[in-house]
């Protein structure tokens, strides 16, 4: 049986309705994906603000870890090198107290007895006294030379290179000198130390081990102090014969302590 008009007002009521409808998916449907392109974006910049946020992190606690570690080893060096000097001036005063005499001991008092006059006996000649021998003149003490020290006080720094014992050995024989100053920086390369002494230190340096090659007792000391002189003073010697003239760079001074056989000459008999 045909629509009637009734049927078509009614199919054409249902078809608004889908449209209506249709229209509410789309717009919800845009609305979905503008929420969802700002949660991507809020996404991208909360994640690029935390990686900024770690890096800034990062870098200020490597940096403060850093400031640590230097100072930590800055006051590791001067505890050791202190030490160290606390150690030589040990040693020098149980020398001192070892070269000093021991106190005369007291007299005791004794209690008078009489006296007793020996019957006279027979006066004998007295020996004639032997001549006075002549009194030795002690040998005058021999100094560093004037124009070493000279050289040497001129120096702004110089590095001195050596085992660690050869620097304890140092620090023990000038450590209480007057012009010796302790560095506040030691590097230690597995046991080979690296120094930087003032001209003033290595003048109290010289003099100090110069004094002791001579008067001390051990003769394993005498050898230690007379080759460390020997390397500092020839390492001034130089600044003698080759002095800087302001003309160029000139070359710092740089003490080894570090004697090596030459290297074997290759056998041309093969």
């Amino acid at each position: 049986m045909p629509f009637g008009s009734s049927d078509r007002d009614r199919l054409q009521r249902i078809e608004d309705q889908l449209g209506t409808i249709i229209e509410g998916l789309a717009a919800l449907k845009q609305q979905v994906n503008d929420q969802q392109h700002a949660i991507d974006q809020m996404r991208q910049d909360a994640t690029a603000a935390i990686s900024g946020g770690l890096a800034e992190i990062r870098a200020v606690a490597r940096e403060a870890l850093a400031r640590t570690s230097d100072a930590a080893t800055g006051h590791l060096a001067n505890i050791g090198s202190e030490l160290i000097a606390i150690r030589g001036a040990i040693g020098q005063l149980d020398s001192r107290l070892k070269e000093t005499p021991a106190p005369a001991q007291e007299t005791k008092t004794v209690r008078e007895e009489p006296v007793v006059e020996p019957e006279p006996q027979p006066v004998e000649q007295p020996a004639p006294e032997p001549a006075p021998e002549p009194e030795q003149t002690p040998e005058p003490v021999s100094e560093p030379d004037p124009d070493i020290l000279r050289a040497a006080a001129g120096i702004a720094h110089a590095t001195v290179e050596a085992h660690r014992d050869t620097w304890a050995f140092l620090i023990q024989v000038a450590g209480n000198e007057q012009h010796f100053h302790i560095p506040g920086r030691v590097e230690d390369h597995d046991g080979f130390v690296s120094v930087r002494f003032s001209g003033p230190s290595l003048v109290a340096a010289i003099t100090s081990l110069d004094h002791v090659h001579r008067t001390a007792d051990s003769p394993v000391t005498r050898a230690i102090a007379a080759h460390i002189h020997q390397k500092i003073t020839t390492a001034v010697q130089q600044i003698i014969d080759r002095p800087h003239r302001g003309d160029g760079d000139g070359t710092p001074v740089r003490i080894v302590i570090d004697d090596r056989a030459a290297p074997a000459e290759p056998d041309d008999t093969q």
